[in-house]
């Protein structure tokens, strides 16, 4: 039997895991080789019983998918992949009510806890590396009505639908393997508050690090209770994956949000789709760049619609700020378009020292936005919309492959302006492009580079132009154009159509005002 098993055992018999029961997973050195009879088991270890005597069989069944991998790395820029991609969220902290998976408690929410958050993902923590089986399933009981599942997550099906911010969203199975945890995702609709509630897993749905199916077969083994209600000061909302913020997922918090909300998410891997519409002056506060983390997979292949298939998505807000956090849309290259960020109808809109990373569409902007010290990363026209967006010393980073920074669809106005902005890309990529269109079906589209650093992997060309309309409506601008080593960058090769801008004319476009129709955020 695994030690992760063993430790559940003796908690669920002994002390629930409660605070200062003073059992530690990760220093469990004196534990008995005896499971003690408790209901949470490792199938297929040697003389492992279930609670009611029966010799648990091993599931034999392999891993099937969810595992994190891909996480491009830290805010200074540069390829930074790390295997399991998306850190471990391993919780952290402690807390009298709640608090876990903290070190009194492999699981989350920790047993007999109370006080929880209504919007927890389930967690279960490893010595090692675990795996998610083929069969079985995750369910969720309200102990007030335990005969019919509130939740329920089958590791047989590959997709399911969920609504999330009022929106019906396909989505790929909520499991994943982070690090050493398994996560389940419930419902964004969340649980009710001041109710108990009790948690069975299948045989088949989890595997330890040794291959081994956990199991927990009894109401009492692992259950929790809600907090009693609703915060009714809504000015600051806390999310926290350990339980100890008035939320566990941004989701929970966007639905609670009124207009002037602050959401401050603490440090941890928050996988999912978010969705929010018609709500104004939010803002969402990470407390760490590289450590707060808003990943998962949504595309086109799974909601055709610029509308849904964003990682994050909004519509119609305005006064929207983000900052100090990464946005990262795993979906693999070639899985079809896949936004990270996606700001539909957003005015006055404020994107600040975060980090946001597809491959093909990363944004899709509409509306007036600025960016400021953050770092963009694709491949595939990731910077796409139509509206005005202004970056303020921004990495726009080509990761993967070489392709098309921008594609402006503006009609009128201005578009896309980069300002003292960085071009970066992973080694080995080259002829990359500044921007495309094709003219006769956006005769206006505006690109302008204003003073940036432009790496090698950049076409002589620069700029790809298409499509048999007229090119003199075509707004694709540089000035000041260099290299990392400050030296002016050879423009002569430049595509017919795009134009250097005179000194003048870059002044303004340094303006954010005059992009943004007379707004200035700085």
């Amino acid at each position: 039997m695994s030690r992760f098993v063993r430790s559940i055992a003796l908690c669920t018999i002994i002390l629930s895991c409660a605070e200062g029961a003073g059992l530690d997973p990760e220093e469990d050195e004196t534990s008995s080789d005896q499971d003690s009879g408790g209901a949470i088991v490792a199938a297929g270890g040697a003389g492992a019983q279930s609670s009611g005597g029966a010799e648990a069989q091993s599931s034999g069944g392999a891993g099937a998918g969810g595992t994190a991998t891909g996480g491009r790395g830290s805010s200074t820029g540069g390829n930074h992949d790390q295997a399991g991609g998306g850190g471990t969220a391993s919780g952290g902290g402690s807390s009298a009510a709640g608090g876990a998976p903290s070190h009194n408690s492999p699981l989350f929410p920790a047993p007999d806890s109370e006080g929880q958050c209504p919007d927890p993902s389930l967690r279960l923590r490893f010595e090692g590396t675990p795996a998610l089986g083929d069969h079985g399933e995750v369910r969720v009981y309200d102990a007030a009505a335990p005969d019919v599942a509130v939740a329920r997550i089958d590791l047989s099906q590959g997709q399911i639908v969920d609504s999330i911010g009022g929106t019906s969203f396909n989505l790929p199975r909520p499991a994943y393997v982070d690090g050493q945890e398994v996560v389940f995702l419930l419902p964004a609709a969340g649980l009710k508050y001041g109710h108990r509630y009790f948690v069975l897993v299948d045989e088949g749905a989890v595997l330890d690090p040794d291959g081994n199916a956990v199991i927990v077969s009894e109401a009492d083994a692992w259950r929790f209770q809600i907090s009693g209600a609703a915060p009714t000061d809504r000015e600051h909302l806390s999310v926290a994956l350990d339980g100890t913020g008035q939320f566990c997922s941004l989701q929970g918090a966007l639905d609670a949000a009124t207009s002037g909300t602050t959401i401050h998410l603490a440090q941890g891997a928050y996988w999912g789709v978010s969705y929010v519409q018609s709500k104004n002056r939010l803002r969402l506060v990470g407390a760490d760049r590289d450590t707060t983390r808003i990943l998962g997979v949504n595309n086109n292949n799974l909601n055709p619609s610029t509308r849904t298939r964003a990682l994050f998505g909004t519509e119609h807000l305005k006064e929207l700020i983000i900052e100090n956090l990464t946005i990262e849309n795993m979906t693999a290259q070639g899985g079809s378009q896949a936004e990270a960020l996606a700001l539909l109808s957003c005015d006055q809109c404020v994107v600040r020292n975060s980090t946001i990373i597809s491959r093909q569409d990363t944004l899709l902007w509409s509306g007036r936005v600025y960016a400021e010290d953050s770092r963009i990363e694709g491949n595939v026209d990731y910077i796409w919309g139509t509206g005005a967006a202004y970056f303020n010393r921004v990495e726009v980073r080509t990761i993967g492959r070489s392709g098309y920074n921008v594609q402006a669809r503006n009609t009128t106005g201005y578009g896309y302006v980069f300002v003292d902005s960085r071009l970066t890309a992973d080694p080995g990529i080259k002829d990359d492009v500044l921007a495309r269109i094709d003219v006769s079906a956006y005769p206006n589209s505006h690109v302008a580079y204003i003073d940036c650093e432009i790496g090698p992997h950049i076409a002589d060309s620069g700029w790809s132009i298409t499509g048999s309309g007229s090119r003199t409506g075509l707004r694709f601008w540089e000035y000041g154009s260099h290299t990392p080593g400050g030296e002016a960058i050879d423009v002569s090769k430049r595509a017919d159509g795009s134009r250097q801008l005179t000194a003048e004319e870059a002044a303004q476009m340094r303006d954010p005002a005059v992009v943004l129709g007379g707004w200035d955020p700085r």
